[in-house]
């Protein structure tokens, strides 16, 4: 018997980026586990105004038949930059600045989309009535994905799983502009763990700090993956250079500097190498790393490629010859959703990662590492580049199979999904 699931998700495509092929792959694959997904999302206008980057590519996902519901939103996002912009330019007091970002912090809760709460919650049951719903799932960010199924659960009394893609209130590298709104978020946020049937993590780790903070036990892991099908037909890049692949955003909460900084200090001990080398990166990258690149004259080594489709993602991965992972110390619970990606490429893996993190545990147990080294010991990042370096131009360059990676595959976690779901209506 086919049964339906109700996904509340504000970002979905053709909205890009690595958080939304989560929710997609698993309307891809939980048709053919018996559960039929309704998608509750925003119009692809939202996006437009707000300056997210599309990828219509992974609209190619979404099966024939699933109904997907788009609705109107405002995001006050723009709203928000529109009001800073406006203090940076006009001579406004420092202390003026901070008390009207206070203010705004305080009536803006969860986030930016919390106009999209009552409109959701609205569409939400009458999708609950119209497809005889059997059980809510929401996934975030942004956080108003969580408040709308909470409330849809109050008014519906159907299961609940909250699907947490990066922490929240527990979330290290986010510091809230008060000590209230702080309060606002904590008591938001418990209220969604106490009432949410199951609540899911995208790494051991984060699970596990959420179960010291919160302790109960309905919380699971769900690993993000890769999907096998993404591989096929995909015409990969071709690079005359050894070539190193960083795939993401290049936040500073990420470090970056100190890989840049041991790449300069590296080529300056191997001038040779320079015309011999290449680093591509997609995605995002912040002025702090593009301002150490260009003070280190890496131009010509580092190329800034920005946001790229994932179809394209996937042709320059398997153009690359070493995928580049980056998590900075602290980072112990992350596993970037890139690094599954990485596997499927049977490619050695260069992992600037915390020794003893996730990322660590999974590159151990699948035999991959050996290039592991601590995201801030520059020296030994010189020394990790010299080993790959000699081997590639040895033609040595150590190969993976990609034979036994079935735990990570996309079809695997909607498989998790999906029993999660049978054990809440059973």
């Amino acid at each position: 018997m086919i049964k339906k699931v109700l996904i509340i998700a504000y970002y979905f495509p053709p909205v890009g980026g690595g958080g939304v092929q989560r929710t997609s792959k698993f309307v891809k694959y939980l048709p053919e586990l018996k559960w039929e997904p309704v998608v509750l999302t925003v119009k692809k206008k939202i996006f437009k105004k707000t300056n997210r980057q599309l990828d219509i590519s992974l609209l190619e996902d979404i099966p024939k038949g699933v109904h997907v519901v788009r609705t109107d939103c405002i995001d006050l996002g723009n709203i928000s930059k529109t009001i800073k912009t406006q203090l940076e330019t006009r001579s406004v007091k420092s202390s003026l600045k901070s008390l009207i970002n206070k203010i705004a912090g305080l009536l803006i809760n969860p986030d930016s989309q919390m106009l999209w709460i009552p409109v959701a919650t609205m569409v939400g049951l009458k999708l609950i009535k119209k497809h005889k719903i059997d059980i809510i799932f929401s996934t975030a960010n942004p956080w108003s994905d969580h408040i709308i199924g909470l409330i849809l659960k109050g008014l519906s009394g159907l299961p609940w799983i909250a699907d947490y893609r990066d922490p929240w209130n527990l979330n290290l590298y986010i510091t809230l502009s008060s000590s209230i709104r702080k309060r606002i978020q904590m008591v938001l946020e418990t209220n969604v763990i106490k009432y949410a049937n199951r609540v899911i993590f995208t790494t051991d780790g984060m699970r596990n700090d959420y179960d010291r903070v919160f302790g109960n036990g309905k919380f699971v892991t769900i690993r993000n993956g890769y999907d096998p099908s993404d591989f096929i037909n995909v015409k990969k890049k071709k690079f005359s250079k050894i070539t190193f692949l960083y795939s993401g955003s290049m936040q500073p909460y990420r470090g970056p500097s100190y890989f840049i900084s041991a790449l300069s200090n590296w080529l300056e001990k191997n001038p040779r190498a320079r015309n011999e080398l290449m680093i591509n990166i997609l995605g995002r990258v912040n002025e702090e790393a593009r301002s150490l690149i260009e003070k280190k004259e890496l131009q010509d080594i580092v190329n800034l490629i920005g946001y790229v489709s994932h179809k394209e993602s996937i042709a320059y991965l398997l153009g690359a010859d070493i995928p580049l992972s980056i998590v900075d110390m602290g980072g112990d619970s992350i596993i970037p959703g890139k690094i599954f990606e990485y596997f499927a490429s049977g490619k050695p893996i260069l992992a600037l990662i915390p020794p003893s993190g996730s990322v660590a545990n999974i590159l151990k147990k699948e035999h991959r590492g050996e290039y592991i080294v601590n995201p801030r010991d520059v020296r030994s990042i010189e020394d990790k580049l010299t080993s790959l370096y000699t081997r590639y131009k040895n033609a040595c360059l150590p190969g993976y199979s990609v034979d036994n990676l079935e735990a990570y595959t996309r079809r695997k976690t909607a498989e998790e999904l999906s029993k999660l779901f049978n054990e809440e209506i059973s």
